[in-house]
């Protein structure tokens, strides 16, 4: 398996991923309420490969996951009584990760993260922050075995949901 950041050529397989993924669990009690052409949009995945944020995990050719992972953060993250404080770009947000829907239950989530913390210690990154919408065990699961640390709960607003609960996460690179 191969942890790189995605190139333009990854566009299309990395959107089919999303919309596949969406498509085939939207019904599943975990699914964190995203929406086709809405989140993950077309543009936030070019800019994310764009600006090289855009991480993959790719195996035998095959995208099997990926996520967005950046400085970039919600307002509300500032109420966060986190133990690291975002200055300067020292902390990255993971954003949409996203597992191809026939690789899940593979650890591949996992390996993703683990992958992404010893990334963030060769680029002097303090801490990784995160939400997870309030349905979502699955990824609270993933984050605390992998060693996130949950913060606090907050009511955060996204377009693609309004106003709903996420646990907010994080892990201190030391």
């Amino acid at each position: 398996m191969n942890f790189e950041l995605a190139c333009l050529e990854d566009f299309n397989e990395i959107e089919n991923l999303y919309w596949d993924l969406i498509d085939k669990s939207k019904e599943e009690p975990s699914f964190p309420d995203w929406e086709k052409g809405v989140h993950p949009s077309a543009d936030f995945l070019m800019a994310g490969i764009v600006q090289k944020e855009l991480f993959v995990l790719r195996d035998e050719g095959i995208i099997k996951a990926c996520a967005i992972v950046n400085s970039n953060s919600n307002k509300e993250y500032k109420r966060v009584a986190w133990k690291v404080n975002e200055r300067d770009n020292n902390v990255w947000i993971i954003h949409a990760l996203a597992v191809r829907y026939e690789y899940r239950g593979m650890g591949l989530a996992t390996q993703f993260v683990k992958n992404l913390i010893s990334y963030a210690k060769l680029e002097n990154i303090e801490a990784i922050h995160l939400d997870v919408i309030d349905k979502n065990t699955l990824a609270d699961k993933l984050y605390i075995r992998a060693g996130f640390k949950y913060v606090s709960t907050e009511n955060i607003f996204y377009e693609v949901v309004g106003n709903r609960q996420f646990r907010m996460y994080e892990y201190v690179i030391e």
